[in-house]
């Protein structure tokens, strides 16, 4: 076989140049996340939540003095859409959902009161897009496939991500939100404790 290709180098140079160019590419990806250090402060955004039925109420998510606010307004808008709130953790690189207990009866509540975000309603927040350590949250965006993005890298294309020299960490689904993350993302800010 050795001695085939010597006599044939042509027919080896087929062989090899793709070889070389798929390593290339594998290390070109790899590399970065090898030499780049790990996430190191959580974020969190919010996502529609369309499942069951809702209440008359609007859930409007501030950063007020560096710490995010959760407020309850009444409203008769037929059509409402819920936010969930998620928490994307950087040392387990997964998403969970934070439970906020919204009250069912709009006369509970005086429009605009505070309800209480118990993972994170004390911890400092930076509604900036980088983080203190460098990486930067890139949200989903639509484009159009043509084939160089289908062969490289259209898969990107519908994930919340954080970016840093190269290292691209793409964030979880949320769960059942699925289709909704794909679209409707709002980034709230980076933990900054």
């Amino acid at each position: 076989m050795l001695k085939y290709m010597r006599q044939n180098p042509m027919i080896a140079a087929g062989i090899l140049l793709p070889l070389v160019i798929v390593v290339f590419f594998v290390l070109a990806t790899a590399i970065p996340k090898w030499m780049v250090e790990p996430p190191g402060h959580d974020f969190v955004f919010t996502v529609p939540d369309n499942r069951g039925s809702k209440p008359a109420i609007e859930l409007r998510f501030d950063v007020v003095d560096d710490r995010l606010r959760a407020r309850l307004f009444k409203t008769d808008l037929t059509y409402r859409s819920v936010q969930s709130l998620y928490l994307f953790d950087h040392e387990t690189l997964d998403v969970r959902e934070i439970t906020i207990d919204i009250p069912g009866d709009p006369e509970t509540f005086e429009d605009g009161d505070e309800i209480d975000l118990a993972d994170v309603a004390n911890r400092p927040i930076s509604t900036a897009r980088k983080a203190p350590d460098g990486y930067e949250i890139r949200q989903p965006r639509y484009r159009n496939d043509n084939l160089m993005t289908v062969l490289f890298g259209s898969n990107r294309r519908n994930r919340l991500s954080i970016h840093k020299s190269g290292a691209v960490i793409d964030i979880p689904h949320p769960g059942n939100n699925a289709y909704y993350y794909y679209y409707n993302v709002n980034f709230l800010g980076w933990l900054t404790d």
